[in-house]
């Protein structure tokens, strides 16, 4: 039971991931049939997108349950802030250990191991952004949410992690590895127009 319920929220995980990266959120103008009209989606928008300060992730859910929405919603929104963090991090590891002359092949796996341990310690730390609740006339929950993590946070704690592991000791500097790290935030954001 548990496991299909797990696949199930998986599987909705992806689905809302990949439309909210497609579709990019915030006022949609809908051409279709005449009679239709321009919607503005809550939680969403340029304002709830990773930039230079914050990761992000936005997520909505419906049910039939105000706190199935909400933890579906939430489930999805953390699922979007993981994936900007990982796409993030594995960018910067790469840069900075072609930086140190190594093999990115030899470190690839560390530095993979180590963005997950911070994920997780993040997830449990993430801000609600933004969090709107609407009720259809058939009683259907619609949560709407936008969870973030500051740069700062995600830094010391991968600063922290990356201290630890002896596999790195030998090419890791704070200096070279927080200008690579402030570098991709200041690109990541400069590519979604801030």
């Amino acid at each position: 039971m548990k496991t299909s319920i797990m696949k199930i929220y998986v599987a909705a995980a992806v689905v809302a991931a990949s439309i909210a990266a497609a579709s990019c959120g915030g006022t949609k103008d809908v051409v279709k049939a005449s009679g239709e009209q321009k919607i503005t989606v809550p939680c969403a928008g340029a304002a709830f997108r990773t930039d230079k300060d914050f990761f992000r992730g936005v997520g909505d859910a419906t049910s039939k349950s105000l706190s199935t929405a909400r933890d579906k919603a939430r489930m999805i929104a953390n699922t979007a802030l993981s994936g900007s963090i990982t796409t993030t991090m594995k960018s910067v590891a790469e840069r900075y250990v072609n930086d140190a002359g190594q093999s990115p092949a030899d470190y690839s796996e560390t530095f993979e191991s180590m963005t997950k341990q911070v994920i997780n310690q993040q997830i449990s730390n993430v801000g609600v952004a933004c969090e709107e609740t609407t009720q259809a006339n058939d009683g259907m929950f619609h949560v709407y949410m936008a969870v973030e993590a500051s740069k700062e946070e995600v830094f010391k704690a991968l600063e922290r992690s990356a201290g630890a592991e002896k596999k790195l000791e030998t090419i890791f500097n704070r200096e070279k590895f927080r200008k690579q790290f402030d570098d991709e935030m200041a690109q990541f954001a400069k590519s979604q127009g801030y």
